[in-house]
């Protein structure tokens, strides 16, 4: 099908399902969290290693968002001179615990808006609220959208900015298998039926009326075609779309790879009370291992043009290449 048929597709859904299209995205202090504090989280670990540890990630966050500062001296990219309003959206704060918190899909969101509401609230209802209720509950969320440049700048400038990152490649098979795996009809007609359309040969009439079985590579060609950059989901936008840490200078950074410790320091260094934990994720759908197995399904090259779409994650939070992609290669 051609780019205008495509087109076509992608917004007649898009609307039918009641959605906006294009959704378009685009000095640091070391952490200080006593012994004590970590403890009444339920954790025993050194403070020191802590704040090495942010001190570490940090470092790398800045360095990064030097050098492409550097690398753009002439022009910046859109992205990076202003903070888009989109972005001011997905920053939630909180006043009494002088926190914000930018929210990324798929790097654990779902428990740290149960956490924002608990702390509002001050109470321990909030923790338990099911998932699909707390993404409802946006009246009861404060962003800093809704500041003017003053009240924007005061607290940028002297609450504590947390950011959670997640292995780019393992987050975006998180919400493949979420979104087009499991049974989810708003991800399969809005996005399922067209990618069908657009990247399947011969598909049968059932895919095209469901899009109920995307597969694994049909879903990153969509993701890699130039031609729909701006019809992109938040579910798998790069962070540094998402959040702008180059503009923002969180102060925290959190990794789901080490969420109890992270989350447990974060809280601790706000001052939470003792009764706010996050919920440890006993079952990660999307392991190395998994995600692997699906990084197998797709050609070398799709592989490494998959890695270019996240290269700026992986260098700002300090990440690997994933297995199979040969940067000595590629230079």
């Amino acid at each position: 099908m051609g780019t205008k048929e495509c087109t076509i597709l992608l917004l007649a859904t898009a609307m039918g399902s009641g959605i906006l299209l294009p959704f378009l995205f685009l000095d640091v202090h070391p952490l200080q969290v006593g012994m004590r504090a970590l403890a009444s989280h339920g954790l025993t670990l050194k403070a020191t290693d802590l704040q090495e540890s942010q001190q570490q990630r940090l470092a790398t966050l800045n360095k990064v968002c030097r050098q492409h500062e550097a690398s753009h001296r002439t022009r910046l990219p859109p992205l990076y001179t202003d903070l888009h309003k989109n972005t001011l959206y997905r920053i939630y704060v909180d006043d009494r615990y002088s926190l914000l918190y930018c929210e990324v899909p798929k790097v654990g969101c779902t428990n740290w808006k149960r956490i924002i509401l608990a702390l509002s609230r001050g109470d321990n209802h909030s923790m338990t609220i099911p998932g699909s209720q707390v993404h409802e509950e946006t009246q009861n969320y404060t962003r800093l959208q809704q500041f003017d440049a003053a009240g924007r700048r005061s607290r940028l400038n002297g609450y504590t900015a947390a950011l959670f990152v997640r292995e780019p490649m393992e987050r975006l098979v998180s919400a493949y298998r979420d979104k087009f795996l499991m049974k989810n009809d708003y991800y399969q007609r809005v996005y399922g039926r067209y990618i069908i359309t657009c990247y399947r040969k011969n598909p049968s009439r059932e895919s095209l009326l469901q899009g109920h079985d995307v597969t694994f590579s049909e879903f990153v060609s969509f993701i890699l075609d130039p031609r729909w950059a701006l019809y992109q989901d938040v579910h798998w936008l790069p962070v540094h779309k998402l959040c702008q840490p180059c503009l923002l200078h969180f102060n925290f950074i959190g990794k789901l790879e080490t969420m109890q410790r992270d989350s447990a320091a974060l809280l601790a260094k706000i001052g939470a009370p003792s009764w706010i934990s996050y919920s440890h994720q006993k079952n990660m759908r999307s392991s190395a291992n998994v995600t692997h197995s699906y990084l197998a399904q797709l050609s070398t090259e799709a592989r490494w043009k998959l890695y270019r779409f996240y290269y700026e994650d992986y260098k700002l939070f300090n990440y690997s290449p994933p297995h199979g992609i040969n940067i000595k290669q590629r230079a």
